[in-house]
């Protein structure tokens, strides 16, 4: 173990290798305040519980990701709670609009994410939140934990936002909006328009 430098610390702390800082105390390394931020916001772990439990409710672009950011080199066990088995980008959508992409290039299976070590899927909903206990409450009737929660649902459309857009009214004109169905049923009627017309 090689001995702490001369400039940081005291002759007797060379022997015990118990550093005493020489710095001035309003100064701080970039390891100390790294050290410290870790401590600051790092997830509320018992101490009979190995890996903390961070639970990400939703499954799209942003759970996904932050999923995937989580379970890189940490010591975390993430659960994605999320009822649908694929998820469909809306991004890039005007591709396969354009006959550019096929459908199945935008649909994404969550089966990579879920071999993840550190990673666990759920295709359920959530239906209840208690943060007092920090557990959620899924359809089918499990009861779940956690250290930390994320809340990912994503964006969907009100089809009673708009007066004369509702739910009958959005399968003649698609807003295209959340990909899937929409998307498919917006191409369909983009092919069949005649060139040149409305």
């Amino acid at each position: 173990m090689a001995r702490p430098s001369d400039s940081r610390f005291s002759p007797g702390d060379r022997k015990t290798g118990i550093p005493t800082r020489r710095l001035p105390a309003n100064r701080w390394t970039r390891r100390e305040i790294s050290v410290l931020a870790a401590a600051l916001f790092a997830p509320h772990v018992a101490r009979s519980q190995s890996r903390p439990k961070v639970l990400v409710i939703g499954g799209g672009i942003g759970g996904a990701t932050l999923a995937k950011s989580l379970t890189d080199g940490a010591s975390l066990d993430v659960t994605i709670i999320e009822p649908k088995r694929a998820y469909t980008t809306c991004f890039f959508s005007n591709q396969y609009l354009a006959g550019l992409r096929t459908f199945a290039q935008l649909t994404h299976a969550y089966d990579t994410l879920a071999r993840r070590p550190g990673v666990t899927m759920i295709h359920d909903v959530a239906t209840m939140i208690d943060p007092s206990s920090r557990t959620v409450r899924l359809g089918g009737g499990a009861t779940l934990s956690y250290d930390r929660l994320v809340l990912a649902p994503g964006s969907v459309i009100r089809d009673d936002a708009i007066e004369g857009y509702d739910a009958a009214a959005i399968k003649v004109m698609p807003h295209a909006w959340k990909a899937g169905e929409q998307t498919l049923t917006l191409r369909r009627q983009l092919e069949s328009m005649a060139d040149g017309g409305l």
